[in-house]
Order: structure tokens, then C-alpha cells, then sequence
């Protein structure tokens, strides 16, 4: 997780910071957090992640909108926002009321893991995201090896948990109804073979 940057800020604090900065934050309870950069792995996964989810989604006629990190997600009832490295919603997206550039709605979210975020990715802000009634599968991609761990909604507050490993498997997206390919997933990524 990044350093905190501001305390005890309100939300209108935080959205004229975010107007007059090239940096981006996050927002949580009252802080206001800087995100650090990321590494040539993280981002090159990233780009990855939108453009083969897209492409899969695309090819099944599916009617979601993929976004990459620069869009916000907004959690209302424990008042944090989020920039996940993809999210996807389901045909309209839907803002919060507090900040028009952050959505409510989506299906899907997506964490590229790194050694300082992923704790905190699988916990705490796993469960921020689960408040979210759309919200129905959390994908977690290593960076430094062919692994993705899918978090898929069964019921309630009951999720399944698989683990893929290799370039030769398939990541099924349940919520979406299509597939990525591990290979296409890694592509261009160093040191992953």
C-alpha cells in the first residue's frame, strides 16, 4: 500500500487535490494516499489484462466496458476509492454521488500483486470491494510468475477461490463468460516463461 499522504481530509479536500495533480490517489476513511509508480512487469500486465479482456469480450458479444487503472472505483458505504488495475462493468456504468469520475458497478476487478500490495490486496481491500453489490470476481495476477488466483462469487458472501499456474492454462471468467489465455496474459512479460 502507498504512504498516506493527507489525514483526517474530507472527500471534497481530496477531489480538488486529484483536479490540480498529475499524481493520483486513493481515498480511505478520511486519508488521501498517494499511489506509487509501478514496474515494467505491473504495467506491461496491466495493458495486457485490457486488451485481451477485451478482445475475449468483444469475440463473445458480451456487452461489458473494460477499464483500465485510471478509472476509480468508488466504494460509498465504507467511503474509500480505489484505482484497480482493470474493472469491468456491465453495459452503463454507474457513478457514485459523491465523485462523478468514480464508478459503483462493476463485475469484475483486477490486482497485478506485488510484494509491498499484495497482503493488503487479498484482505482488507478484498473486502472493501466484496461491500459492492455487482461485484462478483476478483482476479489477483502475479508479477513474477505465470499464477492468478480468481475469486468468483457463489452466493452471499461465499466465494470459491482457484489458483492457475502456467502459460498453457486458461483463466475462465465466469462473471463475463469468456476466458483469457495465460499466454496472452504474460505476454511480453520479463523473466516469465
Amino acid at each position: 500500500m502507498a504512504e498516506k499522504a493527507l489525514a483526517n481530509s474530507s472527500y471534497e479536500t481530496y477531489l480538488a487535490l486529484e483536479a490540480e495533480s498529475d499524481t493520483k490517489y486513493e481515498f480511505h476513511d478520511g486519508f488521501i494516499v498517494a499511489m506509487a509508480g509501478g514496474t515494467p512487469a505491473h504495467s506491461q500486465l496491466g495493458a495486457n489484462i485490457v486488451r485481451f479482456m477485451g478482445n475475449a469480450l468483444d469475440a463473445a458479444g458480451k456487452p461489458y466496458r473494460v477499464f483500465n487503472s485510471d478509472l476509480k472505483v468508488r466504494i460509498d458505504a465504507m467511503n474509500r476509492t480505489f484505482y484497480p488495475d482493470a474493472s469491468v462493468v456491465c453495459e452503463e456504468p454507474q457513478v457514485s454521488d459523491k465523485d462523478p469520475h468514480a464508478v459503483i458497478n462493476p463485475v469484475l476487478i483486477v490486482e497485478v500483486l506485488s510484494d509491498s500490495n499484495e497482503k493488503y490486496d487479498r484482505g482488507e481491500k478484498f473486502n472493501y470491494y466484496r461491500q459492492l453489490p455487482s461485484f462478483q470476481e476478483y482476479i489477483l495476477v502475479h508479477q513474477n510468475m505465470a499464477m492468478v488466483d480468481r475469486y468468483y462469487r457463489q452466493k452471499g458472501d461465499l466465494w470459491e477461490i482457484k489458483t492457475i499456474r502456467g502459460l498453457d492454462e486458461t483463466v475462465e471468467l465466469k462473471s463475463l463468460g469468456c476466458a483469457l489465455n495465460m499466454r496472452d496474459l504474460y505476454r511480453l512479460v520479463a523473466g516469465i516463461e
